[in-house]
């Protein structure tokens, strides 16, 4: 890892231009038969905090670190959610997400925002395929299947076959998940549509689920998407490479987002990885509990810890085989390659896990990697960055017009502007109505070194902050909210003033 500090960084950005850095990376498309492929790399539930390319302890990640120097690293790049919908949706339209309105579990996003996506905009000059492990960003991309050429089910190349209803309906999923999957055969609620339908196919698909659970490569059991499917990541990356060559071969650029589920709950890392880490005697500070932690002790984290660090491990060998495959085959020589997450994991204050109120690093910093055709050097960009940046960023390389409803920037690096000051924002709202004011919600704002964090509308918790110094305090660990009263008082200004803007088309 570079031994340059954030503070060091964002002291001298401001003296860089845009285009000092676009000079050595940015390749504008030149003619129609040179045009090269764009491939979108999404690992859920990947946070950045646990990537030894990015200094962490353990080495999680030394196929990415590899592939890193091909690659522009960016190092401080935030979700705009802790969970699913709103991670995915921010990186799908390039908005936050009280704007697209995703941000309740499986919700989707606004009407009269859905066209401002990834394959609706870059218009119909590329081949556009889609394949998602995770059924709520299916759900979401699925809104725009009328601008995608080719999608494959969830449940491709998985152990338990393509058995869900939704995967029987065409393109058009995202309507048939929301009325079969999430209300008539509900596999996830207690209560559904139809008792004994419902109750059928649960059985259903819980039979084919436990009739795929042993497996001799994975001696704790296979991992599952959200009790959908499960699968073991030496087939998933298989068929991905499968997939990739048969868009090759099609002679014609082509656009392919792939949401891979590893390495997400439940962790279940292969047998080579299983016992990595275990004496390795790591232990990250103790943090306080949080009121709204699940009041773990700090053992039962551990254990949660060395789980997802394997099982990143283990999706990090499987995307290092799967670029090796790539390279020989010169498909990284006419290919830009996005490797990122929709958000992060947390292993403290009582809580592991994502998608709770807890706002801190762990669940918002994730990984952003871009490689170039042909890109043979690294660039590191430590400036504040947001997945909102990647569509804005993408539709620049394609030469498509931005509409001005994205809230995301051109990435620096690739023609946009280093602003070491500018405001990102990331939210939880699940139990707010999706179209009414955000009430019920926990807001957290990067801007330069410092964090705020707020939370609105929780019993005992109602119009409570949290401010941290990131460059001095990384951790988390010492809130300024009540010690630096100038910043303190300046950023929530900012953050209410921008709740307010969000909130005023609901009011």
């Amino acid at each position: 890892m570079n031994s340059i500090t954030r503070r060091d960084f964002l002291k001298v950005s401001s003296a860089l231009t845009a285009g000092a850095l676009a000079n050595s990376i940015f390749r504008p498309l030149e003619q129609d038969n040179l045009r090269p492929n764009v491939i979108v790399f999404l690992c859920d539930t990947l946070s950045a905090k646990h990537m030894s390319l990015y200094g962490y302890p353990r080495e999680t990640t030394p196929q990415l670190r590899r592939f890193a120097e091909r690659a522009t690293v960016y190092h401080n790049h935030y979700s705009g959610g802790n969970f699913t919908t709103p991670g995915t949706a921010s990186l799908l339209t390039g908005m936050n997400a009280w704007t697209h309105r995703a941000f309740n579990q499986g919700g989707l996003i606004k009407d009269d925002l859905v066209q401002n996506n990834m394959y609706s905009l870059q218009g119909s000059d590329y081949y556009r395929f889609f394949f998602s492990q995770n059924p709520w960003a299916a759900r979401l991309v699925s809104q725009a299947y009328k601008d995608i050429d080719e999608m494959l089910p969830v449940t491709a190349y998985s152990l338990s076959g393509n058995k869900l209803l939704s995967d029987k309906v065409g393109s058009d999923r995202y309507l048939a998940s929301v009325a079969l999957e999430e209300f008539l055969f509900s596999l996830n609620a207690a209560v559904m549509g139809s008792s004994l339908l419902g109750y059928l196919y649960k059985n259903y698909v819980v039979d084919i689920f436990l009739k795929t659970q042993e497996h001799p490569w994975y001696p704790r059991g296979v991992p599952q998407a959200e009790g959908y499917h499960t699968y073991i990541n030496e087939d998933i990356y298989r068929g991905v490479y499968r997939e990739l060559s048969a868009l090759d071969l099609k002679g014609e650029p082509y656009f392919a987002y792939i949401h891979l589920y590893s390495p997400h709950h439940p962790y279940k890392p292969g047998r080579k990885y299983f016992k990595l880490f275990e004496d390795d005697g790591y232990s990250p500070p103790a943090k306080p509990e949080h009121p709204y932690g699940r009041k773990l002790s700090e053992a039962d984290i551990a254990e949660k810890r060395l789980l997802y660090d394997q099982q990143i491990a283990h999706a990090d060998a499987e995307f290092g085989l799967l670029m090796d495959k790539l390279e020989a085959d010169g498909v990284l020589d006419n290919s830009y390659v996005i490797v990122t997450s929709d958000h992060g994991e947390l292993f403290e204050r009582g809580f592991y896990g994502h998608g709770g109120l807890l706002m801190y690093e762990g669940d918002l910093n994730i990984p952003l990697l871009i490689s170039t055709p042909g890109q043979s050097t690294r660039q590191d960009v430590y400036t504040p960055t947001g997945n909102i940046d990647v569509l804005p960023t993408l539709l620049s390389i394609l030469d498509k017009e931005i509409p001005d409803v994205l809230d995301g920037q051109i990435l620096p690096g690739f023609g946009g502007v280093v602003d070491d000051q500018r405001s990102l924002f990331s939210l939880f709202a699940s139990q707010n109505p999706a179209y009414q004011p955000l009430q019920k919600a926990v807001h957290a704002m990067h801007k330069g070194i410092y964090k705020l964090i707020a939370y609105f509308g929780y019993p005992g918790y109602d119009g409570v902050y949290e401010l941290y110094n990131l460059e001095e305090d990384p951790e988390e660990l010492h809130d300024l909210s009540s010690i630096d009263a100038t910043i303190f008082a300046r950023l929530k200004e900012e953050m209410l003033a921008s709740l307010a803007d969000a909130n005023r088309p609901f009011e």
